[in-house]
Formats: structure tokens, C-alpha cells, sequence
């Protein structure tokens, strides 16, 4: 039995991985602002705009990725949705620009009941986004470490983790009583989704001792690499989860969140980089270590 650590995908994926994921939830955390927290149209279409265009410069780095960036429109051909998770993808992100421009144009001309009809599916279409990024590793059998029900939801929830940072620090630029409102909503919600990934990284390595000798080599290069240990853990989510509980209960404290936003969206690169990094092959597929 051999164990090779894959040098496949690199950076450029995780680049994308991680835009793609904090595109997503923007889109999906900005229009929730404008439909459910009165922010506004122009706070719905500014946050659905910085959005898709973030999520648009996460696609780059997926092109330049590939040896022939040509081959991207390989991921067009809908025969390939029957068992291929990149042309998956890519309707789920058609459906997010689509409803995403659909919703800002019905914002535009204030036309209520349409925002709404294009709103709710532009929600639904980015979620999906932040969920794919996870699939996209997960489809890839060969790397026992990838292929888990827990990376997808890991990944969902650091993307909306980024998101919430993300519009931490717009929101933080904002007077007015619901941008307060919103910005508290969107602190308490980081808290519980840091604190929800804490224990998703634990079940993850707990679940990784049981695994086969794959997943266990991608277990140990992460635990003893101090970027996952001390970048990721200790500073991407356990000290902002203390800065952003602590700023949550003082009153002038949104310079304190913003900084804990800043530690989320390094940690959220960090963790999407590490993960690609430490995937080991295992051969022959399927033998237990």
C-alpha cells in the first residue's frame, strides 16, 4: 500500500474555493438584510453586486488552474451534470448570477413582489455555491480525507462565516439604527457559526482516528503543520470567537468585531488551503490502513 501526498491541486483551487464560498454567502447574507432587516435596495444590491463579483474573481483562479483554460467550457456540456460536480456547479452558479442580476434589477426599479420572487431563489442558488465548494473536494474519491459528509458542511459553514465577517465591515461603516440591528444579528450569528465549526473540525479528526491510513497521514500533516494548529485554529477561529463574544456584550465595541472579521476571513483562506494541501492518495483505492 502506497501513500502520496497529492501536489494535483494547489493554491489557485483553494483561491477559488475560498472567493467562491465568501461570494455565496454575501449574496445570500445581503439580500436576507434588505428583505428580512429593512437595510434598503442599495444595501441589497451593493452587498448582491460585491458579491457575484467576488465570486466572479474566484472563478479566475478555477480557469488558471487548468492546463488549457479552455477546457472550462467543458463544464457547460449538460451531459457532463449526470457525473460531474464542476458542471453541477456551474448551473447552481448560473442560477446565482442569474437570480442574483434578476433580484438587483427588481430592487432598482423598487418593484417589491418581483424582489422578493427573484430575492428567495437568488438566496437559495448561493447557498448552494458555498455548499458546491465542499462537494467539489468530497467528489474526489481517491483522497479518503476529502471524500467525508463533513467537508461540504464544514466548508458551508466557514463560507458563511466569512460572509458574516465580510459584512461586519460594511456594516460597521453604516449610521443608521438597522445597520446597528443587522450588524449585531450578523456578530451573534458568526459567534454561533465559529463556535458550530470548532466542533465540526473536532468530530472531523475524531472521526479521522477511526478512518484508514490515508485519512490518518492527512490528520497528522495538519496537526503538525503550526499555519493549521496556530493560524487556522488558534487565531482563524478560537480568538475571534472570544473578541466577537466579548465585543457582542459592550455597547461601542464594533472596532473590536471588525478585527475579529479580519482573523475569520485569513482563517477561512487557511483552512481551505490546508485541507487541499494535506490530501493523501491511498493505493490501491479502498484497502484499510
Amino acid at each position: 500500500m502506497d501513500l502520496v501526498q497529492q501536489h494535483t491541486w494547489g493554491w489557485f483551487i483553494a483561491t477559488y474555493l475560498f472567493f467562491g464560498g465568501l461570494g455565496g454567502a454575501t449574496v445570500a447574507l445581503g439580500i436576507l438584510g434588505d428583505l428580512r432587516f429593512k437595510m434598503g435596495k442599495w444595501f441589497g444590491i451593493g452587498t448582491t453586486a460585491l458579491g457575484l463579483a467576488i465570486l466572479s474573481f474566484g472563478l479566475i483562479w478555477l480557469v488558471l488552474d487548468l492546463i488549457n483554460p479552455l477546457r472550462f467550457l467543458l463544464a457547460f456540456w449538460v451531459k457532463g451534470i449526470a457525473h460531474s460536480w464542476i458542471a453541477r456547479g456551474m448551473v447552481i452558479i448560473n442560477g446565482a448570477y442569474i437570480f442574483g442580476v434578476l433580484y438587483m434589477i427588481a430592487a432598482f426599479l423598487e418593484k417589491d413582489k418581483l424582489k422578493k420572487w427573484m430575492g428567495y431563489p437568488a438566496m437559495f442558488f448561493n447557498f448552494g455555491v458555498t455548499t458546491y465548494t465542499g462537494l467539489l473536494l468530497n467528489a474526489n474519491v481517491g483522497i479518503p480525507f476529502w471524500h467525508t459528509p463533513a467537508l461540504p458542511v464544514l466548508f458551508t459553514v466557514s463560507a458563511f462565516s466569512t460572509g458574516c465577517a465580510l459584512l461586519m465591515w460594511v456594516l460597521a461603516g453604516l449610521k443608521s439604527h438597522e445597520a446597528d440591528h443587522f450588524f449585531h444579528f450578523i456578530e451573534g450569528f458568526d459567534i454561533f457559526l465559529i463556535s458550530l465549526e470548532l466542533l465540526i473540525i473536532f468530530a472531523y479528526f475524531d472521526f479521522a482516528r477511526l478512518g484508514n491510513a490515508a485519512v490518518m497521514a492527512s490528520a497528522q500533516l495538519l496537526l503538525h503543520n503550526p499555519l493549521f494548529t496556530i493560524g487556522f485554529v488558534a487565531l482563524g477561529l478560537v480568538t475571534p470567537l472570544i473578541l466577537e463574544a466579548y465585543a457582542s456584550t459592550k455597547e461601542q465595541s464594533k472596532g473590536l468585531a471588525v478585527f475579529a472579521s479580519l482573523l475569520v476571513l485569513v482563517g477561512g483562506f487557511l483552512l481551505r488551503y490546508l485541507i487541499v494541501w494535506a490530501g493523501v492518495f491511498q493505493y490501491p483505492h479502498g484497502l484499510a490502513g
